[in-house]
Order: structure tokens, then C-alpha cells, then sequence
């Protein structure tokens, strides 16, 4: 690693990071140097989300991340946190700035799917993804913004492919990543006079409970058959991929307002 790609004495935060693209994500920050908060909630408001239940144990999964981070020799700290809630994100940035005393890298990665056609989808599950995919980048990035200009930090936002298309079944999904697209851009504009940079990262297929547990059976074809339909290059994507890319956007100073799909090509792959 050359001195550029070092996140050495930075902080970053990741939401969502007891799931595999934020572990993915936390512990690529930590391999290149950054002392990381790592946010997630046990117990959601709602059950609509990938694992069907109230009860979706992120925190927990977290401290295990933190585990992740402390053996690549940088620094961990587990917050309890709903992204939906705006003094539970109040709070968790509080707490970041007591811990550590900066803040240089949000990573707003926090997100939830269900699939339903629009007009079979009840208006909670609507409100439930839209709250957390969308919402919650809001208000921690409201939070985190007055550290991240002190620090000239970033905001990275994970996104979708799903932000660049529709999909039947996905209404919801898909408009909340489009705002995720939008926030990101808008964000970029606001915060460039501050020497803030803000991007998203786009994801394609992970194998994560998304995939797992509702997309692949809605497809009602095998994970491995859906790879070789839709991915170019024949081969899904990584946590570590998407974790790859947020030290990319931490280290790289003259890129803001940007969406990289890592997907293999399938926003390519149109006939």
C-alpha cells in the first residue's frame, strides 16, 4: 500500500456493518489504517426485510466484525444503532467523536429488500425501505457532516445496480436506491466547498441473505444459474470488492459525485 491509499490515523464509520458487505467493507477500511466504528441494530421496528423477522441480530454479527478489525491492527468500536431513528444516530456520531475524537470516512451502507408488486405491497413495507435505505443515509449524514468538514473526511453511500434500473416486484427497492443516486450527487454539490467527498458504491450480485433468502427464490432459479444469465464476466461479487472500492473513494481526493457499479457488467449486459 503507498502512502496515498493509507487511511492512518482516520476514523470511519460503517452502518450496516453486521452484514457481509459492511464486514466487507469495515475490514478493508481497516487493512489500510482506519480506527472503525462498526453500527448495526439487533431488533428492527419492522419486520419487512431480508430476514422476515423483527429480530435480525446485526449488533450482534458486529461485534464479530469488530473482531475482523482489530486483527488488521486498527481500532473497533460496536454501536447499538436504528439509522431510522434520529437521536439513536445523534448519538452514535456523539459517541464516535467521544471515542475517537474525528471523524474522517462515513460509509452509509445500511439497508434493507423485500419483494411484493406494487399493487399487492402494503403501504409499511413501502415506508420500512424507504426509511432505511433512504432515510437513515440522511439523517447519519446530516449527523456527520460538521466532523467531516473538519476533517475533510467523505460520505460513501452504498447504493445498487438497482439504482440504475427497475425491476418488477422491486418498486420500492429500486426508487430508494434511485434516491440514494440522487443524495449522493446532491450531497457532492453541497459539500464540495468543504473539501467533502461524497460517492456511492453500486453493487451487483453478493452473495448475502438479499440474494440468499428473497431475491433468489423470487427468481425461482439456482444462485449459480443466475450468475452465469446475468454476469458478463461469470462470477458474483465480493464483500471485499465493495470494501475495495470505499478505500478507493477515502483515499482518492478528486472524485465526488460518483456511482461505480461493481457488478461484473450486468448494467452492460442489455440484450
Amino acid at each position: 500500500m503507498t502512502a496515498d491509499d493509507s487511511l492512518d490515523g482516520k476514523v470511519s464509520v460503517v452502518t450496516g456493518a453486521g452484514g457481509q458487505i459492511g464486514e466487507g467493507i469495515a475490514v478493508e477500511l481497516a487493512k489500510a489504517g482506519s480506527d472503525v466504528v462498526i453500527a448495526d441494530v439487533d431488533v428492527l421496528d419492522t419486520e419487512h426485510n431480508q430476514q422476515g423477522s423483527k429480530e435480525v441480530g446485526g449488533a450482534t454479527r458486529a461485534r464479530e466484525v469488530a473482531e475482523r478489525v482489530v486483527e488488521q491492527g486498527s481500532r473497533a468500536h460496536v454501536v447499538e444503532c436504528d439509522v431510522t431513528d434520529a437521536e439513536q444516530v445523534e448519538s452514535m456520531v456523539e459517541e464516535t467523536i467521544s471515542e475517537f475524537g474525528r471523524l474522517d470516512v462515513l460509509c452509509n451502507n445500511a439497508g434493507i429488500i423485500t419483494v411484493a408488486p406494487t399493487e399487492e405491497m402494503e403501504e409499511d413495507e413501502w415506508d420500512a425501505v424507504m426509511e432505511v435505505n433512504t432515510k437513515g443515509p440522511f439523517l447519519v449524514s446530516r449527523a456527520a457532516i460538521p466532523h467531516l468538514r473538519e476533517t475533510n473526511g467523505t460520505i460513501i453511500n452504498t447504493a445498487s445496480i438497482a439504482g440504475e434500473i427497475g425491476a418488477a416486484g422491486l418498486s420500492h427497492y429500486c426508487s430508494s436506491k434511485h434516491a440514494v443516486l440522487g443524495l449522493t450527487k446532491s450531497l457532492a454539490l453541497e459539500l464540495a466547498e468543504d473539501d467533502v467527498t461524497v460517492n456511492a458504491i453500486c453493487p451487483g450480485i453478493v452473495d448475502t441473505p438479499m440474494w440468499n433468502q428473497v431475491l433468489t427464490p423470487t427468481l425461482q432459479e439456482e444462485y449459480e444459474d443466475t450468475i452465469k444469465r446475468a454476469i458478463p464476466l461469470g462470477r458474483d461479487q465480493t464483500p471485499e470488492d465493495m470494501g475495495r472500492l470505499a478505500v478507493y473513494y477515502a483515499t482518492n481526493r478528486n472524485v465526488t459525485g460518483q456511482a461505480l457499479a461493481v457488478d461484473g457488467g450486468i448494467l452492460q449486459n442489455v440484450l
